[in-house]
């Protein structure tokens, strides 16, 4: 008699963990399928940045002082390791950025696991979190932040599993160091990513508290966090000094950045705040506020997940801070907090598979329809040419029977408002033809990526025109280019009409525009060059 409810119990437990499994199975299909699609993006305008400063970098030159950008220095490791690893070509950071999102989706397994008690639920998160990283479409994919994401949720796997759980104190030591050492390089790629590493020690400071009630016990891991975040920021900067470009970076980052930073303060700091956060809760996803909305409302799964819920708030709120105060929000500006609530989100979708897959199929299916529906009418961009899925069917069809071709693939989808991927890479190669291998050529515009595509080195540090167009630097950024470009006299100059950047240049010139206010440049470029061509919104001169 005693057996019956032991065999109902049992083949409940059966049932659910084979609506677990199925779950399980839906998610690793969407987590390939959005994967494919990031495989695939080509080059946005950034990513022809971070290519050119990485790809110098492997020819022994520093960032800032030999090729110019005012991202802080984490992100051109990441796309010049790409490179070392997988060649120079554009899938080489795509590859090694799905590799981190693979990385990503077992992290979210694991802490699943700890503070949810449930790797099905961390599996659902890492698929919400990579589905929206594709659905940010080429530009804002492979971003600074894409990175410091991934590294905010690898440090949170130690900080919630052995830094807090391990059997020894030095265990826990080490891994609140290595969690800080992580944090140290997310800020070398974003400094407000580094922030969060001030809310996991704070984490691990209650942690000890709470179980030796010694405030010195709870102040060490505090101290081990804070050193291991300052050991990659000193190795860089040390780095920088021996080789002579400590003067280039503080130039760049103190006296250029901040000035550009301005440029977006309008507004005062609680209605940036206000915007920063509605943006980030409604403006990408429809599925990750629902999943929210779920995870906070249906009962808890474990002791520690609301724990783990205060975390991700805590770190979130010093990324939210981090974005307004830029005030520019530009969308991979959320791409790591986007990463970080999918793991709550992933949570309360699970939570809810959970409480109506066991009422009856009608309801599974009907949960099912209303998470597909908000998946289809809110995507993280819609200002690209056609829908995502639109784009991600293109994608397929080239992956599957290569028509349309690469060239026509990048031509027709890699471009927004005056950016385009197909033109970049056929001006490029009239530039290598007019042009010798070991000839420089200089591009007076934001078409960083043909140096890049045209392999030719570019004339001078400069690799874009923003430093001479702006008003707060541009006295010394001119003298420098000049000084470069009489150093390494140019074989081609090219020269960009409609890139104008309010937000990014504080006036409404286009490049070509732009030369009447330098008049030099002007001189150099009428006394010595003539006019050969016009690759759409791209002049082509070369030397007489």
């Amino acid at each position: 008699m005693s057996s019956a409810p032991a065999v109902a119990v049992g083949s409940g437990r059966a049932s659910r963990a084979s609506r677990d499994a199925w779950l399980g199975r839906a998610a690793w299909i969407v987590i390939a399928l959005a994967a494919l699609q990031v495989l695939l993006f080509g080059f946005g305008r950034d990513q022809g940045i971070y290519a050119v400063v990485g790809d110098a970098l492997l020819d022994g030159k520093m960032p800032y002082r030999d090729a110019w950008d005012f991202k802080p220095p984490g992100i051109y490791f990441v796309f010049a390791a790409a490179e070392a690893l997988f060649g120079k070509a554009m899938s080489s950071i795509r590859l090694l950025e799905i590799a981190g999102l693979v990385a990503l989706v077992f992290a979210f397994r694991r802490l699943g696991r700890v503070l949810f008690g449930s790797e099905t639920a961390g599996l659902v998160g890492g698929a919400l979190a990579v589905l929206i990283h594709a659905e940010l479409e080429f530009w804002h994919t492979a971003q600074p932040e894409s990175f410091g994401g991934m590294l905010t949720v690898f440090a949170l796997v130690l900080v919630t599993g052995s830094a807090v759980s391990g059997s020894t104190s030095g265990e826990r030591l080490r891994g609140a160091a290595v969690a800080g050492a992580l944090f140290g390089c997310a800020f070398l790629l974003k400094p407000p990513l580094g922030g969060g590493v001030i809310v996991c020690a704070a984490y691990l400071a209650r942690a000890e508290w709470l179980r030796t009630s010694k405030l010195e016990a709870a102040a060490r891991p505090v101290i081990a966090a804070a050193v291991g975040s300052f050991c990659p920021i000193l190795l860089v900067v040390s780095w920088f000094w021996m080789r002579g470009a400590l003067p280039a970076l503080r130039w760049t980052l103190f006296e250029f950045t901040p000035g550009y930073t301005t440029l977006g303060w309008h507004g005062t700091p609680p209605g940036l705040l206000w915007y920063a956060f509605t943006e980030l809760l409604f403006g990408f996803s429809y599925v990750l506020p629902l999943g929210i909305a779920l995870a906070v409302a249906l009962p808890t799964t474990s002791d520690r997940e609301r724990e783990g819920m205060m975390l991700v708030a805590g770190i979130t709120c010093v990324h939210l801070t981090g974005i307004a105060l830029q005030a520019k929000f530009f969308q991979y500006h959320y791409s790591a907090t986007l990463m970080l609530l999918s793991l709550v989100g992933g949570l309360g979708l699970y939570k809810g598979w959970r409480w109506l897959s066991g009422r009856s199929v009608a309801f599974t299916l009907a949960y099912a329809t209303v998470v597909v529906v908000l998946a289809e009418i809110r995507v993280a961009l819609r200002h690209n040419p056609g829908t995502f899925w639109e784009r991600s069917a293109s994608r397929m069809a080239f992956l599957i029977a290569r028509v349309p071709t690469r060239d026509e693939l990048d031509a027709t989808l890699y471009r927004v408002a005056d950016y385009d991927l197909g033109l970049d890479r056929r001006a490029a190669r009239d530039v290598a033809r007019l042009s010798a291998p070991d000839d420089s050529i200089f591009v007076w515009g934001f078409e960083p990526a043909l140096y890049w595509f045209s392999e030719r080195r570019p004339a001078s540090r400069f690799i874009y025109d923003v430093p001479q167009r702006v008003e707060w630097q541009r006295d010394v950024a001119r003298r420098d280019l000049l000084s470069d470009l009489r150093r390494d006299p140019p074989r081609v100059i090219v020269v960009q009409h409609g890139d104008a950047f309010r937000y990014v240049t504080g006036d409404d010139f286009d490049s070509a525009e732009s030369l009447h206010t330098f008049p030099e440049l002007a001189k150099m470029l009428s006394d010595d060059f003539r006019f050969v061509e016009s690759v759409e919104d791209l002049d082509l001169y070369v030397r007489r």
